[in-house]
Parts: C-alpha cells; sequence; structure tokens
C-alpha cells in the first residue's frame, strides 16, 4: 500500500503528538493520575483529622473513667448532676 509522501509525513508528525497528548491526559485524569491522587490524599487528610479529634475523644473518656473509678466525690457529682440525685441535707438550687 503506497501512500504519499505528504500522508507519511503528517503520519510520522501526528501520531508522536497523538501519543503524548494521550500520556498528558492519562497523567492527569487517568485512574491514577495526579488529579485522582490529589483527591485521594485530601480525603487522608481529612480522615487523618478525623482520627485525632476521635483518639482526643477517647483520651478524654478515659481520663474521665478513671476519675470515677477512683475518686468517689466524682461518682457523687456526676450522679447530682446527670440523675439529679443529692445527699440528705444538701440545698439544691435549680434555675429554669
Amino acid at each position: 500500500m503506497g501512500h504519499s509522501p505528504l500522508v507519511r509525513r503528517l503520519l510520522w508528525n501526528l501520531l508522536p503528538l497523538v501519543v503524548v497528548v494521550v500520556a498528558l491526559w492519562s497523567t492527569l485524569w487517568g485512574r491514577e493520575g495526579l488529579l485522582a491522587r490529589h483527591e485521594v490524599k485530601q480525603q487522608l487528610y481529612a480522615l487523618q483529622d478525623q482520627v485525632a479529634h476521635l483518639e482526643d475523644d477517647n483520651a478524654r473518656m478515659a481520663a474521665r473513667i478513671r476519675q470515677l473509678r477512683e475518686d468517689p466525690d466524682a461518682v457523687r457529682r456526676a450522679a447530682a448532676r446527670q440523675l439529679l440525685l443529692v445527699e440528705p441535707g444538701t440545698t439544691v438550687y435549680r434555675f429554669e
């Protein structure tokens, strides 16, 4: 099949351009391209932030549990606050 020199030259010039365009598109917008990786990194940072907050909450809760196990006064204060339980003779002030 004999192509004219113009067609061959056009093919040899366009083929590398097409390869470069496809490679660039794949690098930017492909399944593992830069934009997809950026999105995954953003999700990772958000999840790491969420984990840090949850770890802080867990540490606070563990300290509170330790306090309730070790300090009887802390248990009485918690009962008074949450269940409105007080010892006889205690004055209670309620604000509405």
